[in-house]
Formats: C-alpha cells, structure tokens, sequence
C-alpha cells in the first residue's frame, strides 16, 4: 500500500490560529511513499509550502535526506518552506526539484531568484546539501526507487504555468492538483484533466472556495467544492481530498462543509472529504 502523509493543507498563505487547529495552517506540502520504504528513505514530496517545514520536524536529523519534488508551480505558498528546510542543509543531503518553467524564466532561475537579495537572506546555493532544480515537461517518468512510481505530468489551468501530477506506486494510482482555475459553470472539466484523474485511488485537488465566494473570486486561479466534485466524479476516482483550503476558512466551516457532500458521496460510492494537516493515509 502507498502511503500519503499531509503536511500543509492550506492555501494563499500560512494562517496558524485557533479556529483551524485541527485542519492546519501551514500551506500546500504532501508526501508520499512506496511501502517497501518504511523508513521514508525515498520521499516524494508534493509542493514546498510552509508544510515541509512540518515535515523537517518528523525527520531523524542523524540520518542524510534524499527526496524528490514535484512542484506545481511557483507561488509563495507551494514553495516558501523550502529555505527554511534544515535537512538540506547538510554536508551530503540531496533534492532533486521539478517544475514548470515560466515563459522567460527556467525553473532554477525563478528559484534563484525568489531566494536571494532583496528577497531572502540566504541564497539556496549557501545551504550545505545539494539542490537540484530541473525544467519539466508534460509526459511521464519512472523513478528509480521502491514500488516503481510513474509520474505523469500535466498543465492545468491556473494564473500561470502550473501542473498536476499523477502518481502510480505500489500499484495504485494517487493524483495532486493543487491549484485548478474553475470554469464559469463548475462543470466543464477538460478531457486532459480526466485524462490525468482517470480511476484514481486517491484525488488530491484544489478546493479553496465556496460557489458563492467563487462568484467574487472567479479570476483567481482556484476550485470551488462543487468542482472538485465534479472532477472527481467525471473521472471515476475513488476518494477526493478537498484541499488548498482558504487561509479563513475555519475548522468548524470545513467540518459543515464536509458534512454537505455526504449525500454525494453516498450516491456515488466515492469517499470525500477535507484534508487534515497531519493526516496519514494508506492506499
């Protein structure tokens, strides 16, 4: 079985308060793992928001960190945990990051850029580990490492250069889309996106917005429930996890919004619910 580990759940930006203790504040990071790797030697890290700093407090600093990343693109919120990642700052650590390029900028050179004066203190070449930053392109790969994972990669439609990703590992078939701009309708998905979605065991996707809030926000780049839903249901896929949850939306929201789509899911057989920061998952 794969496992799925939730370590920033939250979208735009980090929002640590009260009302959302049990969901989290920290923004988009989810790792996953092959079951053959029970020591989590071989992570696959979805996004580099403030989660992965979560994440770096789970880790044995005895021990020398080797991941890959898959980036969804390169807002603040999916990347602004990565500097402050401390097992990348050890003699011999490793990361390999993935990600889309933009129009006049690669990927490193965005990376380079956002983490450098007068932006940021410290540059990532400063730190001691070696990062890796490639340019990715749509199609799929295979990785080298326990349960064989298949990666394929895909554009979405967001503010910019943005995609999703589909993972295949021990024999089951997980899927990350982080941020989705909706249609007018909440209905319409595009074939490419059942495509990516299609059967999944498990859909990771933006929902930041209620269909009202979506009436005032509809040129944001983001999901409402109701699309999500949609997505999920135009692909066949088995769970959905709404996630990139709007910095304001309480724990006491989320949990009503949830308790909304239950009729769905009992019609449709298709288990939905709102990810947790912290949650575990075997699939």
């Amino acid at each position: 079985m794969a496992k799925v580990e939730f370590f920033g759940v939250r979208g735009s930006h980090p929002t640590p308060r009260t009302e959302n203790l049990r969901f989290g504040g920290n923004t988009s990071c989810v790792l996953v793992y092959s079951d053959d790797d029970s020591g989590r030697e071989f992570p696959i890290i979805f996004d580099l928001g403030t989660g992965l700093t979560r994440l770096a407090q789970e880790l044995d600093p005895s021990q020398i960190f080797s991941g890959v990343s898959f980036v969804s693109h390169l807002h603040f919120d999916h990347i602004q945990g990565l500097p402050f990642f401390w097992p990348v700052d050890r003699v011999g650590s490793r990361l390999r990051i993935l990600a889309p390029s933009e129009v006049d900028l690669t990927a490193k050179e965005s990376f380079d850029l956002l983490f450098s004066s007068p932006f940021f203190p410290v540059k990532l070449g400063d730190l001691r580990g070696e990062i890796v930053i490639e340019p990715l392109d749509p199609g799929s790969m295979t990785l080298d490492q326990p349960g064989n994972p298949i990666v394929t990669v895909s554009h979405v439609s967001h503010t910019n250069s943005t995609y999703g990703y589909r993972l295949e590992i021990d024999g089951k078939v997980i899927v990350y889309i982080a941020d989705h701009q909706a249609p007018l309708d909440s209905h319409s998905v595009d074939d490419s996106v059942v495509e990516l979605c299609r059967a999944a065991d498990l859909l990771i996707h933006d929902a930041q917005y209620t269909s009202d809030e979506f009436q005032q926000k509809s040129h944001w780049g983001h999901s409402t429930y109701n699309f999500a839903v949609q997505v999920a249901l135009q692909s066949g896929v088995k769970s959905l996890a709404f996630y990139h949850h709007d910095p304001g939306r309480t724990d006491d929201e989320l949990d009503r919004i949830e308790k909304s789509f239950e009729a769905v899911a009992i019609a449709s057989g298709m288990l939905v619910f709102a990810a947790r920061e912290g949650m575990k998952l075997e699939i």
